[in-house]
């Protein structure tokens, strides 16, 4: 009888004891188990996403982007060069260019040729061109965090940056609750969904961390208050979206934790007492007016009005450009109202032709992320899926916004990881040494 011992180094392309199938030659080591906004990430990569994040918010509450500068769009613009030069001059310890996936660019640039040729033939080309750039240059610096950082560090300093900007812009902005009855930002001065936005993507991350049993207890603690802020932001898509993702992490595990089935068994009489024996749930959900959940708060009407807005078929294909924002409407007290819809939006700024790319690129993305290998694969889809459901009744997905940020990094991160079909290592482990026999 022979004793032979297996020493596994717990990095990919080693095989042990555990039977794990070792990864091909030059892929990537997998550490998609590290990824959590709690966690620490070089500073340099916080403070550049940080500062998207705060170029990308809005600093004036009903103000849009339509031509031509002041202190507020000039200072967000040395914000953005400030993180693009700050990634440059950043040391490469990401995914070389020869492996460095960007399918998504590829569309963005093409939806921004289609909606800049369409701000030309209707006149606005000058906003469309700024707003165009200023996209160009996000997107420029997304891509370059991920060629000069781990995709890991880059998704956790992304959803740290995005808590801490919440729990300030919150924290500044509380007095709110007591004149708006909503949660909005006070420094900035951001809006209450933007808030749950910021909230909702490191909410998902720390909940898919405790369903694969990868969380620490601060990280599963900090679920609660998170989801506390989440309710007090008043926003019905937004939570009606986190609820459908945390529904798809729980569906796609491999292993549902006790402590998670039972609280998923106490919550459903928990649910239907707030429902039917108090008013909790049905005052938030109608904040007071429950015809407004069957004319969607208006939100209609600008659809309605952005159907007729194109005159020609040329208007139709192309679109009028990333400025139009705002179009006119036939509505009691007011002559206008803001396109509440990526999709709307997207069909009157860059026509049919524009909405059909960004069809076609979340679609792709959504495939894409189901190749992607476990325990990854529930995070990238159900963060996904919450922004793809918030987009239909928000817009920003394709601006620069938040939205756009978390979107792009996420799909970035499931473009590299794709094609990678072998289970996950165990995150941050050590050295292990496994005895076994032979005959």
């Amino acid at each position: 009888m022979t004793t032979v011992t297996t020493v596994t180094t717990g990095m990919t392309g080693t095989t042990g004891a555990t039977g794990k199938v070792p990864a091909p030659p030059g892929a990537p080591e997998h550490t998609s188990g590290r990824i959590s906004p709690l966690r620490r990430t070089p500073l340099r990569l916080f403070l550049v996403c940080l500062v998207i994040l705060v170029a990308a918010v809005p600093w004036r509450r009903g103000a849009f982007y339509t031509g031509g500068t002041d202190a507020v769009v000039v200072l967000k613009a040395a914000l953005t060069l400030a993180a693009f030069g700050l990634v440059v001059m950043a040391p490469s310890r990401g995914v070389p260019w020869s492996r460095l996936r960007a399918g998504p660019v590829t569309w963005l640039v093409l939806y921004l040729g289609i909606a800049t040729a369409g701000a030309f033939l209707a006149d606005e080309a000058l906003a469309s061109l700024v707003l165009a750039a200023r996209l160009t240059l996000l997107t420029a610096t997304i891509v370059l965090l991920f060629r000069r950082y781990p995709s890991d560090l880059v998704l956790s300093a992304l959803t740290g940056a995005m808590l801490a900007l919440a729990l300030v812009s919150g924290a500044t902005g509380v007095g709110s609750l007591a004149s708006e009855g909503r949660l909005y930002g006070g420094i900035p001065p951001t809006n209450a969904n933007e808030i749950a936005l910021l909230v909702s993507v490191p909410l998902l991350c720390l909940a898919w961390r405790t369903v694969q049993r990868m969380a620490r207890a601060v990280e599963t603690v900090a679920i609660l208050p998170l989801v506390g802020v989440l309710w007090l932001t008043g926003t019905r898509t937004g939570l009606a979206a986190v609820a459908l993702g945390l529904v798809l992490l729980v569906a796609m595990a491999p292993r549902i934790p006790v402590p998670v089935a039972v609280t998923g068994v106490l919550a459903v009489p928990v649910l239907l007492y707030l429902t039917f024996w108090t008013p909790l749930l049905s005052s938030y959900l109608t904040r007071g007016d429950s015809a407004g959940i069957l004319t969607l708060n208006s939100r209609t009407v600008a659809w309605s009005a952005a159907l007729d807005y194109p005159d020609t078929m040329v208007e139709w294909l192309l679109g009028h450009g990333l400025s139009v924002k705002v179009i006119p409407v036939s509505a009691l007290y007011r002559n206008e109202q803001m396109l509440d819809s990526t999709w709307i939006s997207a069909l009157v700024q860059a026509g049919v032709l524009g909405s059909a790319v960004l069809a076609l690129l979340v679609l792709t993305t959504l495939v894409r992320v189901l190749t992607v290998a476990q325990p990854l694969r529930p995070l990238l889809l159900a963060t996904l899926v919450v922004l793809t459901v918030t987009s239909w009744l928000e817009s920003g997905m394709f601006d620069t916004s938040v939205t756009f940020i978390a979107f792009l990094a996420f799909t970035m991160t499931a473009q590299e990881t794709g094609h990678q079909t072998g289970p996950a290592t165990a995150p941050e482990t050590g050295p292990a040494i496994d005895a076994g026999r032979s005959a």
